[in-house]
């Protein structure tokens, strides 16, 4: 039918712009017969295709752009044309960064106990960024604030939550009691 391709074309956009070079690929791809339905359909897909590799690509620039800063910043140094590694300034900011990840709460799973455990503290203003590291830890292991400094839990401590209180400098103003079936504490 004579204007056929004119109508789907304009059909097509009658409601929205269009990339040329999609809706060329998009036409050609469908074939005479298509569809006004069809036609769009395959845009969309088009767009789709599109839009993963635009945010693949930004992703990566997004990448290029941090290991740049990082090989700007002395942090890592190149060797070789396809490899990276540490320097001596970098080893010793991943060693910072380390300490500062002692309270990772990936690192500590709940687990229920047997005996309802108090956890209370007095911790100075100085040691802050620890005090809410170890609120973080207590909240993923399964305590419930009582108090801001007390917290209850029928919960297992993990060892290495007493060894990252010392670890801190934070295990002398910490308190760990158990409540036992008498009813009285006892200091863990």
């Amino acid at each position: 039918m004579r204007g056929d391709i004119a109508y789907k074309i304009l059909g097509f956009l009658e409601d929205r712009g269009a990339d040329v070079v999609d809706l060329m690929e998009t036409f050609l791809e469908s074939g005479y017969g298509a569809t006004v339905g069809k036609i769009d359909y395959k845009y969309g897909l088009k767009q789709q295709k599109r839009q993963a590799l635009k945010f693949e690509r930004d992703k990566k620039r997004n990448l290029q752009k941090y290991i740049f800063k990082l090989r700007s910043d002395g942090l890592i140094v190149n060797y070789s044309s396809q490899k990276i590694y540490l320097s001596v300034k970098g080893k010793k900011k991943l060693e910072s960064l380390k300490k500062n990840k002692i309270f990772d709460e990936s690192l500590y799973k709940r687990e229920n106990g047997d005996e309802v455990i108090i956890v209370s503290y007095d911790i100075p203003v100085l040691f802050n960024r620890e005090r809410d590291g170890l609120r973080n830890v207590l909240k993923v292991l399964g305590f419930k604030m009582v108090h801001k400094s007390v917290w209850v839990g029928k919960v297992k401590l993990p060892e290495q939550f007493i060894s990252m209180l010392e670890k801190c400098g934070i295990l002398e103003y910490v308190e760990i009691l158990k409540v036992t079936k008498r009813g009285s504490l006892q200091s863990v």
